[in-house]
């Protein structure tokens, strides 16, 4: 089995660069693949070296990090696109309104499973971005497309449940830092890929 992380970075402090790194490498450790998309932004994460980190250039500011995530999504895609052709993959772990976009027109046209962690919503963050009412219906149109949903805690739980209107089944809440986190996350892309174990004697 092969899944690859969308994330909008990738560098050493980064919450979600951890978060990305501890599953990636679980998955590694147990003998699937893992590949890890992520804005170049000319700093290196330590990882374990059997996780492929494919970078991505943007050579556009934009106005916002709004348009610039829109940009940074179309290179992710064609490096999603690349990456197909060289080595088939079997599941998209987007991270965040920031990757959706790539996330949900990989799906479509690649026909491959969406997981989606939402590390917090735009309502949680008090929509104090001039763009929030568009991050939010980002947020709303991910979850709408994900197979299965994410969430670290609580109260981010019930904004995506009431707030985006996500059904309570189609959400896991598992906090990074509890045991056997990410054992249960590996559980959910074998049941979204079908994935089954080979037993050897």
């Amino acid at each position: 089995m092969k899944v690859v992380f969308l994330t909008k970075k990738f560098e050493n402090g980064d919450d979600i660069s951890e978060y990305v790194k501890s599953l990636a490498e679980a998955l590694v450790e147990k003998g699937h693949e893992a590949a890890v998309i992520a804005f170049d932004d000319g700093t290196y994460y330590t990882v374990d070296d059997r996780v492929e980190v494919i970078r991505t250039q943007l050579h556009y500011e934009g106005d916002s990090l709004y348009s610039w995530s829109m940009m940074l999504n179309n290179e992710m895609k064609e490096k999603a696109r690349e990456l197909l052709e060289d080595k088939d993959f079997d599941l998209i772990h987007a991270n965040d309104w920031t990757t959706v976009p790539g996330a949900t027109a990989m799906k479509e046209y690649l026909d491959r499973p969406i997981v989606l962690t939402v590390h917090s919503t735009e309502n949680e963050r008090g929509f104090s971005d001039p763009n929030s009412p568009m991050i939010s219906e980002m947020e709303w149109k991910g979850c709408k497309s994900a197979d299965k949903i994410i969430v670290n805690s609580e109260d981010t739980l019930n904004s995506v449940k009431f707030d985006l209107e996500v059904p309570e089944e189609k959400t896991l809440l598992k906090n990074p830092l509890s045991e056997g986190w990410s054992e249960s996350v590996l559980k959910i892309y074998k049941e979204l890929t079908q994935f089954k174990e080979v037993k050897t004697e």
